[in-house]
């Protein structure tokens, strides 16, 4: 009963309930689609309380740790994503979603899986920190180079960097020089959960009202999210094996380099370009709600000693 209780968390029980609520009453889609950003920037910002003592407390990522972190995510995982995207998406707004996709910073997952597993946290947490760092730089040269000719909203792409990228950073170093972080610790799960319950209802009410023109990049879509989780993952694993590298440090590279910030690049694809370009992340999000079940059930008996006292707040 533990081990199922620890693999079917409660953020789990609030996906489904978004996504099929979303489907089946999308009347509040286009209102939900305005607070993303709000929820996105709250998430965010807890989500760097969880390093350990704050991101802004004596936090030192390694250079190593923060190289590893962009290769991993945009090198590896970015570049799987855009080439394979390259060939196989056709409709115009599809490959708008799957460049965001592409650019995305990692998942705010590893960061609570990362404190419940045993893995190699400080590789992780620099890997994380250096990432959302490079995103600064590398998430707008890519979307230069693959979306320049894409009419966009110019000023919702500033509104973006400034709730999505500046906005956490500042509200999370002012929680910690304030002390409102032990505060806002108790009740992270709760805010968490209703930000993220907002954002899979917005997306899942959007995609609802979508008319699919080309039912195969749908199902492309699929196949190239399975690809750069389940696949991926066992690559990495393998060339973690064959290099000789610690099953912890195996661990967190795996976590970097097969999960991305999904929920973010639907926020973008609502507030800067279109539906159509949101739908890619509705897919992953589904493939990651699976793959993160899958990773929970496989690295389960390498449960950290103090995680009966943590579950898992996200999905994106």
């Amino acid at each position: 009963m533990a081990r199922l209780k620890f693999i079917f968390s409660r953020s789990h029980i609030f996906f489904l309930l978004a996504i099929t609520i979303g489907m089946l009453l999308p009347q509040a889609g286009e209102f939900a689609s305005l607070l993303t950003y709000p929820a996105l920037t709250v998430i965010v910002a807890i989500a760097l309380l969880r390093f350990p003592r704050g991101f802004f407390r004596r936090h030192k990522p390694t250079l190593s740790g923060v190289v590893w972190g962009n290769v991993m995510n945009y090198l590896i995982l970015g570049n799987l994503i855009l080439i394979a995207s390259y060939f196989l998406i056709r409709e115009d707004g599809s490959w708008v979603g799957m460049v965001l996709i592409a650019a995305a910073p990692p998942s705010t997952t590893v960061i609570p899986l990362g404190n419940i597993l045993r893995i190699d946290k400080q590789s992780m947490f620099s890997g994380m920190a250096g990432a959302y760092l490079g995103a600064l730089l590398i998430a707008p040269l890519i979307g230069f180079g693959f979306l320049r000719f894409i009419p966009l909203n110019e000023s919702g792409l500033i509104l973006l960097i400034v709730m999505l990228i500046l906005m956490p950073l500042l509200l999370s170093w002012l929680a910690i020089y304030k002390d409102w972080d032990k505060l806002i610790t108790n009740h992270k799960g709760p805010i968490t959960d209703w930000c993220f319950f907002i954002i899979f209802y917005a997306l899942a009410a959007t995609a609802r009202s979508l008319d699919i023109h080309r039912p195969l990049d749908v199902l492309f879509m699929f196949v190239i999210a399975i690809i750069s989780t389940f696949l991926l993952r066992f690559v990495i694993n393998l060339a973690g094996h064959y290099y000789g590298t610690t099953k912890e440090k195996t661990y967190s590279l795996i976590f970097l380099g097969t999960m991305k910030n999904y929920a973010l690049a639907g926020a973008i694809a609502l507030n800067v370009f279109n539906k159509q370009a949101a739908l890619p992340a509705l897919v992953f999000l589904s493939v990651m709600f699976i793959y993160t079940i899958w990773l929970k059930y496989m690295m389960g008996k390498d449960i950290a000693p103090d995680a009966n006292n943590t579950s898992n707040k996200y999905l994106t």
